[in-house]
């Protein structure tokens, strides 16, 4: 039993360290550009060329941001959306199965070093319910990486239906910001890719003020304990 637990986890580690090395030599360089080109080449197939992209490449810790403009440009404001929050789901449902069932003690180690203490004691500590709002705010944050808050959620007490629901609530509003962005970067003197860029301020801000209150309510709860 051991021995199989160790196979599955040197199994998941080989695939993070294939997918990175992947990342490091061919892809890292790449940008929105060069994703529209490679995913355009697939024709009538170019949508499931999208999906595994995004289904894959978070996994190397591939920005998200570029995929999703990407998106945009090649499949418009609502195609975009659908395709992405398809891949996204996939994407999210790898890496936590990953993280919880396989690599555990890896990810653990690696994401200690990446999470300020406050989120990482949010994390471990918090039981299903609260992970969720936590998983739901983070992913409004546009600043904090997608794929470590993919990783963190398999260490934490949420289940699976509440960690997918909390992703695809939270993610849709960046999502549809990323994608109009990209439908809409082909005049960025256009008033519309002009908004689309104050839209993503806006996001921004107020998931900054959202998370700065979750904080600062948990504090207060802390105090009266």
């Amino acid at each position: 039993m051991q021995i199989n637990k160790r196979l599955k986890q040197f199994g998941v580690i080989a695939v993070i360290v294939f997918l990175v090395i992947l990342y490091k030599k061919y892809l890292s360089g790449i940008g929105v550009e060069d994703i529209r080109i490679w995913v355009d080449g697939f024709g009538i197939f170019a949508p499931i060329a999208y999906m595994v992209l995004f289904a894959l490449l978070p996994i190397a810790f591939f920005p998200v941001p570029v995929l999703a403009v990407a998106g945009g440009i090649v499949f418009g404001l609502l195609k975009g959306t659908v395709f992405t929050l398809i891949g996204a789901w996939l994407n999210s449902a790898i890496m936590f199965v990953m993280a919880k069932f396989f690599a555990r003690e890896m990810v653990l180690n690696f994401l200690k070093k990446r999470l300020p203490e406050k989120w990482w004691n949010k994390f471990i500590e918090a039981d299903d319910k609260s992970s969720f709002f936590v998983i739901f705010v983070m992913r409004l944050i546009p600043a904090i990486p997608y794929n470590v808050i993919n990783y963190a959620a398999g260490l934490s007490g949420i289940s699976f239906r509440n960690y997918i629901l909390a992703t695809m609530i939270g993610i849709f509003p960046g999502t549809l910001v990323f994608i109009n962005i990209g439908d809409k970067a082909s005049d960025i003197s256009d008033p519309k890719f002009i908004i689309s860029i104050a839209l993503l301020v806006i996001l921004t801000v107020v998931s900054l003020i959202l998370a700065k209150r979750i904080n600062s309510e948990k504090d207060i709860r802390d105090g009266d304990k």
